[in-house]
């Protein structure tokens, strides 16, 4: 029975129904609100989109209906993160606007959620085209909106946010400075009973504070900081938004002690932003950034314990925190905050002398970082495969406690969602304890113990280097002992200079300054931190009598992009060096460098029972241009030699498949096969979402065969069950290094490879000269194939002999070799 047919039997009017259904989508959202179903909200817009599709297009509630069928979908665009669902919100907000006319009063509402989604957009892909199209019409919103209506502050509020977004994409003080007149003309505009008063304040106080940080004038600090306690008296005591309103109001406060010194304002801030992590009706992510500045503010005031029970309360949270709910610009920081926290923490427990669990949370921190980027290497996708029903509640659960507030704000149902989320909270704590009460998954999300690490290390040690403002520290892992050397050389403010620094060189007149630096370098990490370590294992007996002593290092911190494999004094004859002590390799985590293990052991296995003894090498000689990108990335001419010289020594001892310029499918398709990949190309890293990083191929695209860049990224790799994979070799392309402003990353392309499946992954910290790459890949797989099998599991120690070859050369430049590296078993 169709529609009609079923509203005459209910004695409804034909012309009634869309209304009715209007009716039924509102009533399921109002149930959404109060109960959190993610099945409410897509009844809402499911009867939503039935009751705009009969309509005939003369009825003057179609605009409003539009609107909130575009309400509905951004809802559930933030419950979810599903781009789908925000770009047709987008879609349909631009229907809503189309349908009013120009002189209708809806018509600035209708302007304002249109930009506001445009925002949404941006925020989440960078596209300046959106910022741009939501500035122009929250423009014409304001515009159109009468200087005595209520709603004109909440459009001036959202121009000047999106004015200063623009100021910090692209640096022109006039959008700030124009973002602060219209701040402050929507803060004029607003009643003192208005119910975003606290928002409205706390942005303008925000624009204030990047004023100051341009111009170093200490009124605009003072002003913010004032704004920011009204805007904190403003906030009611459990708005969600309250630790968004206390965590601006500590920053801004750590600002003035840094200015002036002054500890009232440092204990201040502490006290502040303690106060945010204590909002339990906040976004997890805004509380846990409260927190990890909190702890750095605690480790200046050396309050250990205080440190330590925060530190822990803040790692239990780690899990509950969901990025996808995140905007593009807080996504960018969670991997250095959640790292930041674990190094704190870590700090706080070795000042403790309580190091078993400085390093099980640095582990526990790591595995939940991986775990976020990576989907299917986290403790939730086994649960998946082993008990799917408890683990898609404790995602749905994940999700409402991480879904945003911003489409209400104030009244009635404003309170039923901090009613629901508290519920939702105190449902996903009784959640994660009926996991762990199931056989296997007594430590879901805590990582891994001392002993589980012990047990994958069956020679040599595990190098951990924490690099905090409180203290530095090694923590040295073996199978059957743990033990910390202090490092007070190696400070923060030495390694900051250090990480800081370009080391990149253009003009062939820099090059032999900054490797004379970088050798300074290189000296100053070995007589601060890496001769200690050299000694300690010495001294422990650890290791093989015969050759040199194996290491893994991990850094964290400050420490997580230093070179230590290459630390030194480097002149002849010289064996003060790592090169001439250890064999090393890094490792984004101890949990990681067991599942390298284990896929080694698989690969070996597979190989000796079947016949497949198989290569690939994809070289990108020339790549084409990026999305907004002005150029291509260099020409990278030596690449068709390296691929020869690898080809004469590969042909005798495998099959070897050779793709010049090939598309990520094609290279995807070898990957399953191949023993061996060889990657001859640039790569890219994406600091908001560092799954999304990779390596630089192409396709052609649109009828004309255009082409454009193709990327190879660390979650499709990952994605694949590689059954043979034993080395991939990322050649030319900087793909394990870390910029300093992301200096706590854990992964990025290299060591992705490795989370990705492979058992043994080569990459360069920085960009490699084309001589330099070839001359080190020659004797690499010389090394490697011209031996026996046993020689595919001492990867490691065929880098290293490659690299000291090069390096025998012209021992003083170290920028030409010190880059190589290798992650794994």
């Amino acid at each position: 029975m169709d529609i009609e047919a079923l509203a005459a039997e209910a004695g409804i009017d034909t012309e009634d129904i869309p209304d009715l259904f209007s009716k039924l989508a509102m009533s399921a959202y109002e149930r959404y609100i109060q109960t959190g179903g993610k099945d409410d909200i897509s009844e809402a817009i499911d009867w939503a989109k039935q009751g705009i599709d009969l309509e005939n297009g003369s009825n003057s509630l179609l605009r409003q209906w539009l609107n909130n069928l575009g309400v509905f979908l951004e809802t559930r665009y933030e419950r979810t993160g599903d781009m789908n669902d925000l770009e047709e919100a987008i879609q349909i907000a631009r229907q809503a606007a189309k349908s009013t006319p120009g002189d209708h009063p809806d018509l600035a509402a209708m302007l304002n959620n249109l930009g506001n989604k445009l925002e949404s957009r941006y925020e989440q892909t960078g596209e300046m085209r959106d910022l741009e199209e939501a500035i122009q019409i929250a423009q014409q919103a304001a515009k159109s909106t009468p200087g005595d209506h209520p709603d004109l502050a909440a459009m001036l509020n959202n121009l000047g946010n999106m004015l200063e977004r623009r100021y910090k994409r692209m640096g022109e003080i006039r959008d700030l400075e124009e973002a602060i007149q219209i701040a402050r003309q929507a803060v004029k505009s607003t009643p003192d009973d208005y119910p975003d008063l606290a928002g409205i304040l706390n942005n303008l106080g925000n624009k204030l504070k990047s004023r100051y940080e341009q111009t170093g004038e200490m009124n605009d600090l003072e002003e913010a900081i004032q704004i920011a306690q009204q805007a904190v008296k403003s906030t009611p005591g459990d708005h969600p938004d309250l630790a968004a309103m206390l965590n601006n109001l500590g920053n801004k406060l750590e600002s003035r002690y840094e200015r002036t010194g002054e500890m009232k304002d440092l204990e201040k801030a502490s006290a502040y932003l303690l106060e945010a992590w204590s909002c339990l009706n906040a976004v997890p992510f805004h509380r846990v950034k409260a927190a990890a500045k909190c702890l750095e503010l605690l480790a200046k005031q050396h309050r250990v314990d205080q440190g330590i029970d925060l530190g822990r309360r803040i790692l239990d949270l780690l899990p509950s925190v969901h990025t996808g709910a995140l905007d593009r610009n807080d996504q960018q920081f969670v991997v250095s905050t959640f790292a930041g926290i674990a190094s704190n923490l870590c700090s706080f427990l070795l000042s403790a002398n309580r190091s078993s669990e400085a390093l099980e949370h640095l582990e526990q921190s790591r595995a939940i970082i991986i775990s976020q980027l990576l989907d299917n290497r986290s403790d939730l996708s086994s649960l998946r495969q082993d008990h799917s029903q408890l683990a898609n509640q404790y995602q749905s659960l994940v999700d409402e406690v991480n879904a945003p507030t911003r489409q209400i704000t104030t009244g009635v149902a404003a309170a039923l969602l901090r009613k629901r989320r508290q519920e939702a909270a105190a449902l996903l704590d009784t959640c994660l304890k009926e996991i762990r009460c199931v056989p296997g998954y007594e430590r879901f999300m805590l990582g891994q113990t001392v002993a589980e690490m012990q047990q994958c290390i069956t020679e040599g040690s595990i190098v951990v280097i924490n690099i905090t403002e409180f203290r530095s520290d090694a923590i040295i892992v073996s199978n059957n002992s743990l033990r910390t050397i202090v490092l007070p050389e190696l400070s923060a403010s030495k390694a900051r200079l250090w990480v800081n620094k370009d080391w990149s060189t253009k003009k062939r007149s820099e090059q032999r300054g900054k490797n004379d630096q970088f050798l300074d370098y290189l000296s100053w990490l070995w007589y601060a931190c890496v001769k200690h370590i050299v000694a300690e294992i010495s001294a422990s007996k650890t290791h093989p009598s015969e050759g040199l002593p194996r290491v893994w290092w991990i850094g964290s911190g400050l420490a997580s992009s230093m070179p230590f494999h290459a630390a030194g004094v480097h002149t002849r004859g010289s064996m003060e060096n790592a090169y001439c002590r250890l064999i090393s390799s890094y490792t984004p985590s101890i949990k990681e460098l067991a599942y390298a293990q284990n896929q080694a052991k698989r690969a070996q296995e597979v190989l000796m029972a079947q016949d497949t003894n198989t290569m690939l090498i994809a070289a990108m000689p020339t790549s084409p241009k990026g999305q907004g990108d002005e150029k291509a990335p260099k020409e990278l001419p030596r690449v068709e030699e390296e691929m020869r010289e690898i080809l004469t020594l590969t042909r005798s001892h495998m099959r070897t498949t050779v793709y010049t310029h090939p598309s990520t499918n094609q290279v995807l398709e070898a990957l399953k096969t191949c023993r061996i990949a060889h990657f001859a190309c640039h790569g890219t890293s994406d600091y908001s979402d560092p799954s999304n990083s990779g390596l630089i191929l192409q396709k052609s695209t649109g009828l004309d065969e255009r082409l454009v860049q193709d990327r190879l990224t660390i979650q499709r790799v990952s994605d694949l069950r590689l059954r043979y994979a034993q080395i991939a070799y990322l050649s030319a392309c900087s793909t394990a290094g870390n910029k300093a402003a992301r200096s706590d990353e854990v992964i990025h392309v290299v060591s992705g490879f490795q989370v990705a499946g492979f058992p043994h992954v080569v990459g360069c910290l920085w960009p490699a000269g084309d001589l330099e790459c070839v001359k080190v890949a020659k004797r690499f797989y010389s090394l490697v194939l011209q031996r026996n099998q046993s020689a595919i599991n001492e990867a490691a120690s065929a880098l290293q002999e490659a690299v000291m070859a090069v390096r025998a050369e012209d021992l003083s430049m170290p920028l030409n070799w010190a880059q190589f590296v290798h992650y794994g078993v």
